[in-house]
């Protein structure tokens, strides 16, 4: 399946191999479920819109691909808009001081001009293709973009495993994050979080933290996740994991909802595609990306986010340079 050949298609999802087994995936010719069969389908919710409210796609045709990259990355513009971002970090840390909240994932945009869907697909799995890559344009005009790196849930049968991530680095830096406390922290907070949601929907004492922490390698960064697992409960379903998990603490904060209002308040614009939910779900089998990495079309440019967990021993300049990091994708591997 070549690149170029999506470009003039009214609708499809180019799935990347995270999503099913190791293989990427291709649904073309989307539509609404009220003509749904019993094939995969694809399920999207957007940062905004709560879990229970995502949108459910079948497809007229689906398989697995190999993506054929015909179309060359473009010499693209990349603007970062950062304005503000100083002073929002220290409105975070004064609500986490005064004990309104703990941590809040605040994101800004970047605007790339100079780019078609399949030249930004290009360039950002130029290293290789991220588990969770996916190029989509929905049947109402949505076209977006992602990198992601992001698992951020996944179903089998009664089996429910989330795999949330905090902390970013360069590289060659992977000893400095395995070190560092705060992003230790960041990350435990976020675990518990999951621990907490997956409750809600999993059979009592069954969810379990099989790995606090540990390294993932990417093209352009290291970063660190930990495990989550449960068994869902009696009449839980693969929407009812999502309603409760959406959106994801990773991309919210902790508290979720203290963190939401923060969100709310310091973010000019609605996040919508970016940090939302991606998933592709068939029978008992469904595997969902958290939509980080992720651009969004609009008209002749692309916006396309970047954040980070604030805590109260966060720095304004070691955070903006995390999201230079987070950049990467943009700009191909880093050194080192």
């Amino acid at each position: 399946m070549r690149l170029s050949e999506l470009e003039h298609a009214e609708s499809f999802a180019l799935l990347g191999p995270g999503f099913d087994n190791g293989r990427c995936t291709l649904l073309t010719g989307l539509r609404s479920p009220t003509g749904a069969g019993p094939g995969p389908q694809l399920v999207y919710a957007p940062f905004e819109t709560p879990g229970r409210d995502a949108h459910r796609l079948s497809a007229e045709t689906c398989g697995t691909c190999e993506p054929v990259f015909d179309v060359a990355p473009g010499p693209m513009a990349v603007s970062l808009h950062e304005a503000g971002h100083r002073d929002a970090v220290q409105r975070i840390r004064s609500a986490i001081a005064a004990g309104d909240v703990y941590q809040v994932c605040y994101t800004v945009r970047a605007t790339v001009r100079g780019a078609s869907g399949a030249q930004l697909l290009a360039q950002v799995t130029r290293a290789g293709i991220p588990r969770f890559a996916a190029w989509v344009r929905l049947p109402w005009g949505e076209e977006f973009v992602s990198a992601s790196s992001e698992m951020f849930f996944e179903v089998s049968g009664r089996h429910v495993h989330a795999e949330p991530i905090k902390g970013t680095a360069r590289r060659d830096a992977a000893a400095a994050l395995r070190g560092s406390e705060k992003d230790r922290s960041e990350l435990a907070m976020i675990t518990d979080l999951l621990r907490n949601d997956l409750a809600a929907v999993c059979r009592p004492r069954s969810v379990r933290v099989p790995c606090e922490r540990r390294i993932v390698h990417l093209a352009y960064a290291v970063q660190t996740v930990s495990d989550v697992t449960g068994e869902l409960g009696e009449g839980e379903t693969v929407l009812g994991a999502l309603a409760a998990l959406h959106p994801g603490g990773s991309v919210t904060g902790a508290p979720k909802l203290a963190a939401l209002a923060m969100i709310r308040a310091l973010e000019p614009d609605p996040r919508g595609a970016y940090c939302g939910a991606l998933g592709l779900w068939h029978g008992e089998q469904a595997t969902f990306s958290l939509l980080i990495r992720t651009a969004v079309r609009h008209a002749a440019t692309w916006t396309y986010g970047v954040g980070g967990g604030i805590v109260y021993d966060s720095d304004p300049d070691a955070e903006l340079a995390e999201l230079h990091v987070k950049l990467g994708a943009l700009h191909g591997p880093a050194p080192g």
